[in-house]
């Protein structure tokens, strides 16, 4: 219930009015939940690409106002999935998929995590896993070096820091040349 009261100009009178709100909070949350749906990746539960357009767009905010929290981008893409869909079938594609996101949220635990495309992902690091990153990315290879032992997925990676960047696109320009060049790497 909602009370709203007002008093009227000739200040002798109190109008009081109650309304009923349940409706209005049931659709606040059905707003809710169907935004959390659309910022999800149905297949990875992760954020999807929609997710990080307005992340970038808060950062790219944040960069013009000179309030920018200290950030890095790692994107990440999955070797070998094309391999996988056409021997194995979309459905280990899909698992392959499954396996390296839950690599890159293990490892970067405390960040926000994006599947951005059909194999690429990306996470935004801030506070702790920025301080650590060094050791967070050592541990990826660390799991590269062990999966390509086994055969399991492996993931190419590039990271870059924000350094009075013009914007979030050029601190992803160097992630995404750095993950190139991992991944002409662990072809080798």
């Amino acid at each position: 219930m909602g009370l709203k009261a007002m008093r009227m100009e000739d200040n002798l009178h109190l109008v009081v009015g109650i309304s009923n709100i349940d409706a209005q909070v049931k659709r606040d949350k059905e707003y809710a939940l169907a935004k959390n749906r659309a910022n999800r990746d149905a297949l990875t539960g992760v954020k999807n690409k929609h997710a990080y357009v307005d992340a970038e767009l808060r950062l790219n905010q944040a960069i013009e106002s000179h309030q920018v929290e200290p950030f890095a981008l790692v994107v990440c893409d999955v070797n070998n999935l094309k391999l996988v869909n056409d021997n194995q079938g979309h459905h280990a594609g899909d698992d392959l998929i499954r396996e390296a996101c839950a690599i890159i949220c293990n490892v970067f635990k405390h960040s926000p995590v994006f599947r951005i495309g059909g194999d690429e992902f990306l996470a935004i690091l801030q506070g702790h896993d920025l301080q650590h990153a060094s050791e967070l990315t050592s541990s990826l290879t660390h799991i590269n070096e062990q999966n390509a032992q086994t055969g399991n997925v492996v993931i190419a990676w590039g990271i870059s820091e924000y350094h009075s960047d013009e914007d979030v696109a050029t601190v992803f320009e160097r992630a995404d040349a750095a993950m190139y060049a991992c991944k002409r790497s662990l072809k080798q």
